[in-house]
């Protein structure tokens, strides 16, 4: 059978998937999304993003052909926003379920549904109202506040009811819209704002609907996390808030008062994460984020944060240990920090691996020669969780001393210091700081010898 021209145009991660093995149920092309369409002139690429805690993450990118065609094949897609981008001029929003087909023309900055669900026909209806003032809140529109202002307040008092008219068979669209409205135009009147401009007014000239804006608690409702635009919304949200502050600060709030600004704890990791670019230094990165980390909340977070932190670290002699935790052998938590006040040789090792195991006789045989000198020996297993028990087994077999924790699989000590093979030995000094992150093992004499020498400086 001669390809049609959207399976022609169809990415490489959508072909993959239709290979999959026929499994009993319904067939998988009933829940397949379609989108296709016509890119604008100069577009030679199409990127779809879906939504991952209120950031845009990459699904698909296709070419566009020599009749600016292109076509997106998803299969079972998350139902939500997801969005569209030729890499310039913004994104185009549309709304994905499973079995959707979508055909639409984008031109510059603005876009026309040709077929479509409801939902995407609604989306539509609102993007062409909100256009009349977001295409003045981006970069290099000519606009000042003195035509922006009064389209501003010509809309703002139109939202109640184009909320109303919102009316589809799909119930959770109707109300995820009615919620991103509100959000669109406040977004979209923030960043005004904080555009360049050839004239800028003087906040008493600001519209009432700016001062609507604040609130003591902000986006308390977790579906913000559903647009892909949340992170730099909250971010955007934060500055606003100093510019209509009427309180003289002596320099830039803390991260912690920024987090006080919102009552969701996801949304307040996603302000922290959003944040993490704008620190230069290791101890000012974990000095500001140190209050709040508990808001860290999603795993996701937690990498970006880890992430940055290790961008931070040289992991060169002298240099911070990194404050990874894992449970004794009696469900107690134990931090690296913990340990301050010794010298730390650290084993990564697993119940599994043969070489660990091997160098174990060596290792029992130091922790008795160093018994009474001021070192701690500390094991650090990486066993899945569905081996903690074989772990607690082997440690008590083998009366393994020290300070013996459970990391529950590659965790973050093995993620922090790239840790791909084990066993790994690493030695930190009295002060918690790096003597090496790849230390000899205990099999030869030259461990012995290293810390022999930190423990004759102190």
């Amino acid at each position: 059978m001669k390809p049609t021209k959207v399976s022609r145009l169809l990415p490489l991660v959508a072909c993959m998937a239709w290979a999959a093995p026929t499994v009993a149920g319904p067939s998988p092309v009933s829940t397949l999304a379609v989108i296709q369409g016509q890119a604008p002139e100069k577009a030679r690429k199409i990127t779809l993003y879906a939504v991952q805690e209120g950031r845009k993450t990459e699904i698909a990118n296709t070419a566009v052909d020599e009749q600016q065609a292109f076509a997106f094949a998803i299969p079972s897609p998350k139902e939500g926003f997801y969005y569209l981008s030729t890499g310039s001029r913004g994104d185009t929003r549309i709304y994905l379920k499973p079995g959707d087909q979508l055909k639409l023309k984008m031109d510059a900055g603005a876009y026309t549904v040709q077929v479509g669900s409801p939902e995407n026909k609604q989306l539509w209806q609102w993007q062409e109202q909100l256009g009349t003032i977001s295409r003045h809140a981006s970069l290099g529109d000519t606009a000042t506040y003195l035509s922006f202002f009064p389209k501003l307040e010509a809309l703002a008092p139109k939202v109640a009811a184009l909320k109303k008219a919102v009316n589809t068979p799909n119930r959770k669209f109707n109300e995820l819209l009615k919620y991103t409205m509100d959000v669109d135009v406040e977004y979209t009147a923030m960043s005004f704002l904080l555009m360049p401009h050839s004239k800028h007014p003087e906040k008493s000239q600001y519209p009432a609907y700016y001062r609507q804006i604040i609130q003591d608690k902000k986006y308390c409702d977790g579906r913000l996390l559903g647009n892909g635009d949340a992170g730099r919304i909250v971010r955007l949200y934060e500055t606003f808030t100093h510019i209509m502050s009427t309180e003289k600060r002596q320099g830039p709030a803390s991260l912690e008062e920024n987090t006080r600004l919102f009552c969701n704890d996801t949304i307040k990791g996603l302000l922290i994460t959003e944040s993490l670019g704008g620190f230069r230094t290791y101890d000012k990165l974990t000095e500001a984020v140190a209050p709040v980390k508990q808001y860290l909340v999603t795993e996701s977070q937690q990498q970006l944060y880890l992430a940055a932190e290790k961008g931070l670290r040289k992991f060169s002699a002298g240099e911070p240990g990194f404050n990874f935790s894992g449970e004794d052998i009696n469900g107690k938590k134990v931090t690296f920090n913990d340990l301050k006040g010794k010298v730390v040789v650290v084993d990564v090792w697993a119940t599994w691996c043969g070489p660990c195991k091997a160098e174990l006789p060596h290792l029992q045989k130091l922790e008795e020669e160093m018994r009474d000198r001021n070192v701690t020996f500390l094991g650090y297993s990486v066993d899945e969780t569905k081996d903690k028990e074989k772990w607690q087994a082997f440690v008590k077999e083998k009366e393994m001393k020290g300070v013996q924790l459970f990391g529950a699989g590659w965790s973050d000590i093995t993620k922090f210091y790239d840790i791909k093979g084990i066993p790994r030995f690493m030695v930190f000094d009295q002060q918690g700081k790096i003597v090496t992150i790849d230390a000899p093992r205990p099999s030869t004499p030259e461990l012995k010898a290293l810390i022999e020498k930190i423990l004759s400086k102190s």
